[in-house]
């Protein structure tokens, strides 16, 4: 290869900094070239490390990266995807849930970070937002306090970066349906082989609760506990208000609150054979 100013055959060549030039009159010949070999280097600790980019099928040019640890904006938000799935990953594995929940969650985040939304915010209240934004779209049995607990952080903060994230992304999901949560709650309470029987007698409550305006606007955490305390006593379980407020994890003002409420629509009043058997077509005022 000569040069195309002076026509020199006279050509160095400077691998360190991928160019090429002229000795003769200086002209540059070629730069930025791709090479294929592996350089080491020293970091300040002492310890080699591997020059250069990787360039992938498909990239029109290597991700240069400067002297710090930090790559470019492109190398930067592949990390963030790639952590956040992991959050997400065990978190999942953490509720029980499959890899479809993962997946859809990963899209979630990635339209999140797409507008900006992950500025500012704690990656793990985003990831589990997305999280819990599939399992209400998907209608599964988990509450926002179960990823409170398990992350160990405010239920409230994360709330709230679970709405802001709802309406930052204009999505319209589903009203909690307290029914969802019957059985699991149920399971926890040891009923035995009469778990089936009481979650069908608390679900009739639920369905009960919401004719008579009690379930408006109420978290479901506070009517299932209602429901399914009156469901064990119904098959003589004696079941306290303590041990419903340690499984659906509520305060025991917001449970009595509850039962006071229904207490006194007709329903309330009926018989275990005729609340069975008879069901009220009027509906009770909402409660004051």
């Amino acid at each position: 290869m000569g040069c195309k100013a002076c026509g020199g055959a006279d050509i160095e060549h400077d691998a360190s900094k991928g160019m090429s030039y002229c000795t003769a009159c200086g002209e540059v010949c070629e730069e930025n070239t791709i090479v294929a070999e592996v350089t080491f280097g020293e970091a300040a600790s002492g310890a080699a490390v591997v020059q250069g980019s990787f360039v992938r099928a498909g990239q029109t040019r290597a991700n240069m990266t400067g002297p710090s640890k930090f790559g470019s904006g492109q190398e930067s938000r592949e990390t963030t995807l790639y952590n956040s799935r992991r959050r997400i990953q065990r978190l999942a594995t953490a509720l029980g849930l499959s890899e479809h929940y993962i997946d859809t969650a990963q899209r979630y985040f990635q339209l999140a970070l797409n507008l900006g939304f992950t500025r500012g915010r704690r990656s793990i209240y985003v990831s589990a937002a997305c999280l819990y934004i599939v399992c209400r779209t998907e209608k599964s049995s988990q509450m926002l306090i179960d990823f409170s607990d398990i992350l160990q952080v405010s239920v409230f903060k994360l709330g709230a970066t679970f709405a802001r994230l709802v309406g930052a992304l204009n999505l319209k999901l589903p009203l909690v349906d307290p029914s969802l949560y019957i059985s699991r709650f149920a399971s926890m309470l040891e009923f035995g082989d009469k778990t089936q029987q009481v979650c069908l007698d608390a679900i009739r409550l639920v369905q009960r609760m919401d004719r008579d305006w009690i379930r408006t606007g109420r978290r479901p955490s506070g009517i299932c506990g209602a429901c399914l305390l009156i469901a064990a006593r119904i098959h003589n379980f004696r079941r306290t208000q303590r041990e419903i407020i340690r499984v659906v994890k509520i305060a025991d003002t917001t449970l009595r609150r509850r039962l006071d409420e229904f207490r006194v629509t007709p329903s309330g009043n009926l018989t275990v054979a005729d609340f069975r058997g008879l069901w009220l077509e009027q509906s009770a005022d909402p409660p004051a």
